[in-house]
């Protein structure tokens, strides 16, 4: 099969080759999948960075239709649409074909194409264990009046997290720095839109409100600690996909602060025992895409290429993305 990868350690996007490669080798609960859309996410790019295996197929975001079935999978059959974001310990899918594991593999939602359907997976993911961890459920919506700061709003993560955080019953406050990133912010449904770039208390305080009980964090925990205390009630939930850095954590015990980590990867990485998990989120993410409750914003769609992954990487890299790309075999999509 072809596939497109690094053979060597880079920072640049010509590290970035096209190759010939075996098809994949099913573990027992795997299922083979033939791509025909996959996505791009900021771990694409910071794993092209790393000391790799002599040869790393990316791509952790993928639709497509199953081609095969290890002999311990029953989750699927062949022929059946479904979407993923695989393992970041595994080969991904920029490649005709990936194997994953079934328990982190979903059916496709019907009512759009692969294209489509290839830019979830990850970030929905990454939202919705996110705000689990803050003891938030999109399919048991709080009745109390409560508020979440989405830092930022605008990208992949963000557009997500404030639709499921509006299911889940909370009043939502995102960052955004540009009148088009404030624009995608309220058409995804924030009550509130603040800029991140500047002093977050003083822009909640002239909104009314005194502080916020929940902060879903996926621009810097090291960057914004300090304010993070500023406008975190006592007892608040802080969840954040990035690192704690040089930030203490010990300022936040005379407020009885809860600090978590949300890292999608960790399911598949540890084989834990809830890993069907993953498989569920997925399912219900498509099932509110099928009902109309749940937008998909796509930023742009590039033709199946390398030429096309290599600027994939860049728009990725350039933070300037609202929404996602998306890079597909499909001809015509219509989005």
């Amino acid at each position: 099969m072809q596939a497109f990868g690094i053979q060597e350690t880079g920072g640049a996007v010509d590290v970035l080759v096209a190759f010939d490669t075996p098809v994949p080798e099913l573990r027992p609960r795997d299922v083979l999948i033939r791509i025909v859309s996959c996505a791009m996410n900021p771990v694409d790019t910071k794993l092209r960075s790393l000391p790799t295996p002599p040869t790393k197929i990316l791509g952790w975001d993928g639709a497509g239709v199953v081609e095969a079935l290890g002999p311990e999978a029953k989750r699927f059959k062949v022929g059946d649409k479904v979407y993923c974001a695989g393992s970041h310990i595994r080969n991904g899918t920029n490649a005709d074909l990936v194997a994953v594991d079934e328990r982190i593999v979903g059916y496709a939602p019907c009512s759009v194409t692969a294209t489509v359907a290839s830019s979830v997976p990850l970030v929905v993911l990454t939202v919705w264990e996110g705000l689990e961890q803050l003891g938030l459920n999109p399919k048991a919506p709080l009745t109390s009046d409560k508020t979440l700061l989405m830092l930022p709003g605008a990208g992949g993560v963000g557009s997500y997290g404030i639709q499921v955080a509006k299911m889940c019953g909370v009043k939502v406050i995102a960052t955004a720095s540009r009148p088009e990133s404030e624009k995608a912010c309220k058409e995804m449904g924030a009550d509130f839109v603040i800029n991140h770039k500047e002093p977050l208390k003083p822009q909640l305080e002239a909104l009314g409100i005194s502080g916020v009980d929940f902060i879903y964090d996926a621009v810097s925990f090291e960057s914004y600690a300090d304010q993070f205390f500023d406008i975190i009630k006592p007892f608040g939930k802080i969840v954040t996909i990035t690192a704690i850095g040089s930030a203490s954590l010990d300022k936040f015990k005379p407020k009885a602060v809860s600090v978590c980590f949300e890292f999608m990867f960790a399911r598949a990485l540890w084989e834990s025992e809830d890993m069907e998990h993953q498989s569920e989120i997925l399912n219900d993410a498509a099932a509110l895409i099928d009902a109309g409750k749940l937008k998909t914003p796509i930023w742009k769609v590039l033709p199946w290429s390398l030429d096309s992954l290599r600027e994939a990487h860049t728009l990725q890299e350039s933070g300037a993305a609202i929404g996602k790309i998306v890079m597909t075999k499909e001809s015509g999509s219509n989005l």
